[in-house]
C-alpha cells in the first residue's frame, strides 16, 4: 500500500512569535549541508526496506519555510528519491509557502518538478494581527500568491487561516473569512492559535502584554467559521480541515487514519509498521550523524496503549470517524475495550457520538467539542 513521505525543511527567515516547530535561520551554506545530509538519509531509508522499493503515494514538504529552498538542490534530492522509491503515477505533492516568498518563477519551477498542491500560510488578512504573530507578509502578498497559483494552472492549493488570536474579535474573523473565501481555495485549514511554551507569544502572555481569547469566544469563532465555510460549499472532513469535494488532503488523512509515513529531515517523525520514531531536532547533530552513516533517530518507547489512544484521538477528529474492524485488526482488541462505557453511553444518548455502519464518529456538534469528548471517553 502506498505510504506518505514527509520532508522537514528546517529554515526560516525569521522566528514567528507563536511557532514552536524546529527551525534555523536560513543560510545558503547550511542549506547545502542539509541537502547533503538529506541525500544520505534518503539512501539509508531506502536501504532499510529489506530490498523492497517503498511505494510513495503522497509527498508533503513542510517546515520551516520550504518555499525558500534552492530549487537546484531540491530538484537533485527529488531525482534521487524518484530513483530509490516507487512513486505513484500522480502523487499528491504539497509544499508549504509563506506568501512573501512566492514568486512566479519559483512556483513555476516547483510545478515543473511535480508539485501539484502548494499550501500558503495566510494566517490572517489583518495587518495588525500579522504583526502580532511576527509574520513578514502583508495581505496583498497572500492575494498575489493565490493569483499566481491560478495563473500557473494549479487546480489544487490550500490556504491556512488562524483564529483565536489575541485581540481578535468575531467581526475581525468574519472579515478574514470573507477575504479568504473570495479567493475560492479548494482547501482551507482553519485552526485555533495554540500558545506554546517557549515561544515569544507565550512570554508576552505571561508578562501580561497580550491577553488570550477566552474559551467561550473561541468556540463561537469556530462554530461561526464552520457555518460560513459550509454556506460556501466547503465540507469539514476533519476538525480543522475543509475542502471542496475531492480536494481533501490525502497526505494528512493518512496521518489521521493510521497510515504509514516516512519523515526525513531534522525533527521529522515516521510511523511504519505500527512503530513510531523521530529524528533529532538539531540540524548540526542531524548532519553529523548522517555524515557518520548513522540515521539520527530517537526511539519512541510508548506502547500499544498509547498507540490505541492516539488512534482514537485522531480518528474522532475526522468526519468519517473510526473504523471498528480496522482498529481491531491493527491492535488485536476491539475499540470498546479502550472506551469508558458510562461516558460512551452518555455521549450516544446526547447525540454527540454516533455509531454508523461499523464506524464510530462524532456528530457536527460533537466535533466542536472533540478534545473534551475524547478526554472523557478514554479510560
Amino acid at each position: 500500500m502506498p505510504i506518505g513521505l514527509y520532508v522537514h525543511f528546517p529554515f526560516c527567515r525569521n522566528r514567528c512569535a507563536y511557532c514552536d516547530f524546529y527551525k534555523e535561520l536560513h543560510d545558503p551554506g547550511l542549506e547545502q549541508h542539509f541537502y547533503d545530509a538529506l541525500a544520505i538519509e534518503t539512501e539509508l531509508v531506502a536501504a532499510s526496506s529489506a530490498g523492497r522499493r517503498v511505494d510513495i503515494g503522497t509527498i508533503y514538504v513542510g517546515g520551516g519555510t520550504p518555499s525558500l529552498t534552492n530549487i537546484d538542490l531540491f530538484a537533485r534530492w527529488l531525482d534521487q528519491a524518484r530513483d530509490l522509491f516507487s512513486f505513484a503515477a500522480e502523487p499528491e505533492f504539497s509544499i508549504e509557502h509563506n506568501p512573501e516568498t512566492v514568486t512566479r518563477e519559483k512556483l513555476a519551477a516547483l510545478r515543473d518538478l511535480g508539485c501539484n498542491r502548494p499550501v500558503f500560510g495566510v494566517q490572517s488578512f489583518d495587518q495588525r494581527l500579522l504583526k502580532l504573530l511576527g509574520r513578514r507578509h502583508r495581505p496583498r502578498s497572500s492575494h498575489k500568491a493565490v493569483y499566481l497559483a491560478n495563473a500557473l494552472g494549479f487546480e489544487n492549493f490550500g490556504l491556512d487561516l488562524m483564529f483565536g488570536l489575541p485581540g481578535q474579535t468575531s467581526k475581525m474573523l468574519s472579515a478574514d473569512l470573507d477575504h479568504l473565501l473570495d479567493l475560492e481555495p479548494p482547501h482551507i485549514s482553519f485552526y485555533q492559535l495554540t500558545i506554546e511554551e517557549g515561544t515569544r507569544l507565550a512570554e508576552q502572555v505571561k508578562a501580561g502584554k497580550v491577553k488570550p481569547v477566552d474559551a467561550e469566544l473561541l468556540l463561537a469563532m469556530y462554530r461561526g467559521g464552520c457555518e460560513q465555510m459550509a454556506d460556501e460549499g466547503y465540507v469539514r472532513y476533519e476538525v480543522s480541515s475543509f475542502a471542496r469535494p475531492g480536494f481533501e488532503c490525502r497526505h494528512n488523512l493518512g496521518y489521521w487514519e493510521g497510515g504509514d509515513y516516512i519523515g526525513l529531515g531534522p525533527s521529522a517523525h515516521s510511523f511504519v509498521g505500527n512503530e513510531r520514531y523521530s529524528n533529532i531536532a538539531d540540524l548540526a547533530g542531524y548532519v553529523e550523524s548522517l555524515k557518520s552513516g548513522r540515521r539520527p533517530l530517537i526511539e519512541d518507547r510508548s506502547g500499544v496503549e498509547q498507540r490505541m489512544m492516539e488512534a482514537i484521538m485522531l480518528g474522532l477528529r475526522t468526519a468519517r470517524g473510526i473504523n471498528r474492524r480496522q482498529f481491531a485488526a491493527r491492535f488485536g482488541r476491539p475499540l470498546d475495550d479502550r472506551l469508558d462505557r458510562k461516558q460512551y453511553e452518555l455521549f450516544i444518548q446526547s447525540g454527540h457520538l454516533i455509531p454508523d455502519r461499523g464506524r464510530l464518529r462524532l456528530s457536527d456538534e460533537g466535533i466542536c467539542l472533540a478534545d473534551e469528548i475524547t478526554r472523557r471517553l478514554l479510560k
